[in-house]
């Protein structure tokens, strides 16, 4: 069977591996990840392939989410945790609190009686999205700190999404939005 030229594969493998060096070397846009608190390893190593994927700038991996180098990150990961700026710091508040100082306002996801749907919201350019523990959640001193609090609509019967998928979700709108606004960087 011979696929027509529009169904086959854009790049093999190692026409990708040829050009990591051009793409390691493009701009990334000013937008930053905190991890409250995520306890999985899988999640942590899934959160770096996205955020690779996603252009983002830096983690900052605060309170227990583990840090590289570990195993159980690299096989999720792929290597991205080699190609993502990350910063471990004991406290997520101390990570919204720095970030503002540097003009980057925080947008946590999580479901709260205020939250507004990831379409609805504007995000601002630079950002910083806080993603919360598995089971508990972003933190409600670090929530007190965000400039909003943004959720993905659930469709189905459970009432969200794991943290790493959630990620992406969100990392995607951020960046549809900023590129349907012209946003450059």
């Amino acid at each position: 069977m011979t696929l027509e030229r529009s169904q086959r594969r854009k790049r093999r493998m190692d026409e990708h591996r040829a050009d990591a060096a051009l793409r390691e070397n493009r701009p990334r846009p000013h937008l930053y990840l905190i991890l409250d608190n995520i306890r999985s390893l899988n999640n942590v190593g899934a959160i770096f392939r996205a955020a690779d994927g996603f252009g983002v700038r830096k983690i900052y991996l605060t309170g227990i989410t583990p840090s590289p180098p570990r195993p159980e990150i690299a096989k999720i990961s792929l290597g991205a945790e080699n190609s993502v700026d990350y910063e471990s710091m004991e406290d997520p508040a101390r990570a919204v609190v720095y970030l503002r100082e540097l003009g980057i306002p925080s947008v946590a996801a999580e479901q709260t009686h205020g939250s507004r749907s990831i379409s609805e919201f504007d995000f601002p350019h630079p950002v910083a999205l806080i993603l919360g523990h598995e089971t508990v959640g972003i933190d409600d001193q670090v929530l007190s700190l965000c400039k909003g609090v943004v959720e993905i609509p659930m469709h189905g019967t459970k009432h969200s999404h794991n943290v790493a998928t959630a990620t992406g979700i969100v990392l995607y709108e951020v960046r549809r939005q900023w590129q349907a606004a012209g946003v450059t960087w």
